[in-house]
């Protein structure tokens, strides 16, 4: 229920904060997370048998409802490749928003202006939903019983874990169905 409301919360603000920010602003966020995403699917393989020497495997809490939907996997690599994906996200995003913040001059522009906050607010909570939706999977695939009591008790988490369109299937082909091969 926590889960929930934070989620919620969340979601209000990224469009608050889009709408603050404005179309170029958020248009600057949106393509960083675009890049930021591209980065990580190259290179998180690369990465992932890295960070085994520097992160932890935790203890496992295999009786989740999480874990059981995943199915038969390794679990352990598909953690540390959702590790070396966020890493790398985050960091790229990072970099990506500096640059981007160069840019905000545009918003001043006569045909943007008229748009401009309600087409960032869109966007912004669009960008939340899709960081939000990375997170908890990255959490779902983490075996640490307080993350997955938490994701087990939010009927919201699991449906954006399980059903958001396009990314759902996605990351599991990418973290969870590739580590059942490996």
């Amino acid at each position: 229920m926590l889960l929930t409301v934070i989620i919620l919360l969340l979601l209000a603000s990224g469009f608050f904060m889009g709408f603050r920010r404005g179309l170029v602003l958020q248009l600057v966020h949106l393509a960083g997370f675009i890049i930021a995403y591209i980065v990580a699917i190259l290179y998180f393989k690369q990465l992932a048998p890295v960070l085994k020497f520097w992160i932890p495997f935790p203890s496992s809490a295999a009786d989740s409802d999480m874990f059981r939907m995943f199915g038969d996997v390794d679990l352990q690599t598909a953690y540390y490749r959702a590790i070396a994906f966020v890493i790398l996200f985050i960091g790229t995003k990072i970099i990506v928003s500096v640059f981007g913040h160069m840019l905000d001059f545009l918003a001043e522009l006569p045909l943007i202006r008229s748009v401009n906050h309600l087409s960032g607010g869109v966007l912004g909570f669009a960008e939340i939903y899709l960081i939000i939706f990375l997170l908890l999977y990255a959490g779902a695939l983490t075996p640490v019983a307080g993350i997955q009591s938490a994701i087990d008790s939010s009927s919201l988490a699991g449906s954006m874990i399980g059903h958001t369109p396009v990314f759902s299937k996605i990351f599991r082909e990418l973290w969870v169905a590739f580590a059942e091969l490996h």
